[in-house]
């Protein structure tokens, strides 16, 4: 149960960080680079954990291929 907190708290700041640079970027009208695939996975195991919170489960019980 700790874990999704773990993973929750870290996927969130990257999101927010992500999300102030890109604030910061328009602001100052430079061009706002990021790896799409690197965002997509962060926003899945954001949202899991999130599951994972919410639903009272741990991490290994909602991807059970995870020992």
């Amino acid at each position: 149960m700790e874990v999704n907190y773990l993973i929750l708290g870290f996927t969130g700041l990257f999101l927010v960080g992500t999300l102030f640079h890109y604030k910061y970027t328009q602001r100052k009208g430079t061009a706002f680079r990021y790896k799409p695939i690197t965002l997509l996975v962060v926003v899945v195991l954001f949202l899991m954990s999130l599951y994972g919170i919410i639903t009272g489960k741990a991490y290994n019980e909602i991807l059970p291929f995870i020992r």
